[in-house]
């Protein structure tokens, strides 16, 4: 049976995504995979009850759910934080992100033997994390602590580093298949993306916190919080800048200019709705087709991706002296891919469609992978380092 009504088809996401939750948590699986393995069963790689039009209407709370997101890992990012932890997170960002793109790159054009342009690209986009189930995770653990905080600041950062990187070598792959030389323009284009991003966030924080300030019914703020990451949301794609980015630096700003940054966290209201719908349609945009018909670039991809993030974030946190549970574990939370890379391969598709089908099929395979057993990781590393709760295994 196929669903084309929205009412009816938010109502089974919402009921099969809550059991499906409630079913990973028997087995010791964070929720977040309960919800992103109903979707699957929703999705036209199974049964198509959810088909890919009806999940195209619903984009609207996929851009909810991120903006929220990331409103809520800016909100972490405090001064007071950033200075005891702000060295580690940067070196462990730059190292994993040049971690991932040189050892992805040797995979697939030394072992796989693909263009150079092709393996420079799927290079820059195996650099992306994605924040939300990290986020999930964190928040279902009720994690806290100094390797929490890294890690929340490592995947806002690794995102505008993201953002530079793939920029910088989607000049070179233009050069690469178009001919002729480097151009300031296009070695400008991400810098003027993240100072818009940046500036936009600032500006919209303080608007943010001035609404904070003058309201004081909690329900009434959350109506605000939600507004504002749509409003995020909707400006950064109206001026082409990262709608992660701008509601990242939104919560930044709150975080250190407002004397109570905990109240964003009043979003806790919806986030189970919220989650529920974001996590069960991104399943449900899952390709097992995608996965089975390029198995062998995808897996090599996803190895290489995987030795990438592990390593880079342990040379990183050894290089800037990290705790020694930072150095063993980070890597392990930081393999979820999806909507940063989503974006990336729109941008792939539209400027380089001579190498785009190959990049697509391989970067479909690897978020259906990752998407899965990231959140696995995550758990994995929060639970190693000490920092998690036992609330979220005690509560059925």
């Amino acid at each position: 049976m196929t669903i084309s009504s929205q009412s009816l088809g938010i109502a089974v996401i919402l009921l099969l995504g809550y059991w499906g939750g409630r079913l990973a948590k028997k087995f010791n699986f964070p929720m977040v995979v309960g919800y992103v393995l109903a979707g699957l069963v929703l999705s036209p790689s199974l049964f198509n009850i959810i088909p890919e039009s009806l999940n195209n209407e619903l984009e609207i709370i996929k851009i909810l759910g991120l903006g929220i997101i990331a409103l809520l890992i800016g909100s972490e990012l405090q001064v007071k934080k950033l200075k005891i932890l702000g060295k580690d997170i940067m070196w462990i960002t730059l190292v994993q992100v040049a971690g991932s793109f040189i050892v992805v790159f040797i995979g697939i054009y030394f072992i796989l033997g693909l263009p150079i342009s092709t393996a420079l690209m799927l290079g820059a986009m195996s650099t992306a994390t994605a924040p939300a189930s990290p986020l999930a995770v964190i928040r279902e653990y009720k994690a806290k602590g100094p390797f929490t905080s890294t890690l929340l600041g490592v995947v806002a950062v690794d995102d505008a580093i993201c953002i530079i990187f793939f920029g910088i070598i989607s000049a070179i792959v233009g050069v690469i298949l178009e001919g002729g030389a480097l151009s300031i323009n296009s070695l400008a284009a991400p810098a003027i993306e993240l100072a818009g991003s940046i500036g936009l966030g600032a500006v919209v924080g303080f608007i943010l916190y001035f609404f904070l300030t003058a309201v004081k019914d909690r329900h009434h703020k959350v109506l605000i919080i939600v507004s504002i990451a749509l409003l995020n949301s909707g400006l950064a794609n109206m001026f082409h800048l990262s709608p992660l980015l701008v509601n990242m630096v939104t919560g930044c700003v709150v975080a250190n200019v407002y004397s109570k940054p905990e109240e964003i966290g009043f979003v806790e209201d919806i986030e189970i709705l919220v989650y529920v719908c974001f996590f069960v349609l991104a399943g449900a945009s899952l390709h097992i087709d995608v996965l089975i018909a390029n198995w062998s670039w995808a897996v090599v991809y996803i190895i290489c991706r995987s030795i990438g993030k592990v390593g880079g974030a342990f040379l990183g946190a050894r290089l800037s002296g990290a705790p020694k549970v930072v150095q063993k574990y980070l890597g392990f939370a930081m393999f979820s891919k999806a909507g940063v890379t989503i974006g990336l391969i729109m941008l792939v598709q539209s400027r380089f469609p001579e190498i785009a089908v190959a990049i697509t099929a391989v970067e479909l395979a690897a978020i259906t992978v990752f998407e899965l057993f990231g959140p696995l990781g995550t758990r994995f590393a929060l639970i190693s380092s000490g920092e998690t709760s036992l609330v979220a295994k005690q509560e059925v």
